[in-house]
């Protein structure tokens, strides 16, 4: 029980003694006026989404800034959410390091993948733009 007592006259003692720094003060009054004003000073304004944005099916926004820079704004439960929209060049590819083999009528590709080479066929008539051009660069490194 005197541990206990000690424990807690120590810690009373060293909350007691604790100022702030460099106000002169040293009632909670001085605390309260110092962070209010630095905290009305620093609040970040909310994000809003500009009337001019183009309004997306799936509920989010486009807009392009006067730097040019392509922004997506999406309504959320917490606020309004801002991101930066990637340029299309920067886009990965998904047949990124894919390989094309001609196999007649049919194409077979095969991708590596971390558990190992993914493999999987399409006819030729089905092919997308994509998988076109990765046969057409293949056909042409051949040659």
């Amino acid at each position: 029980m005197k541990r206990i007592l000690v424990v807690l006259s120590l810690t009373a003692v060293a909350l007691a003694a604790q100022a702030p720094a460099g106000t002169g003060a040293t009632g909670p009054k001085a605390v309260k006026k110092s962070t209010a004003s630095s905290q009305s000073s620093k609040a970040p304004q909310p994000v809003t989404i500009p009337a001019d944005a183009k309004a997306n099916p799936d509920g989010s926004y486009a807009w392009t800034d006067k730097q040019g820079k392509k922004w997506t704004y999406v309504q959320t439960p917490f606020g309004v959410v801002r991101s930066e929209t990637p340029a299309d060049s920067a886009t990965p590819s998904s047949l990124a390091g894919a390989k094309a083999f001609d196999a007649g009528d049919k194409v077979r590709f095969e991708k590596p993948s971390p558990f190992g080479v993914v493999k999987w066929e399409k006819n030729k008539a089905d092919l997308t733009d994509e998988e076109r051009r990765l046969v057409d660069s293949q056909k042409a490194k051949q040659d």
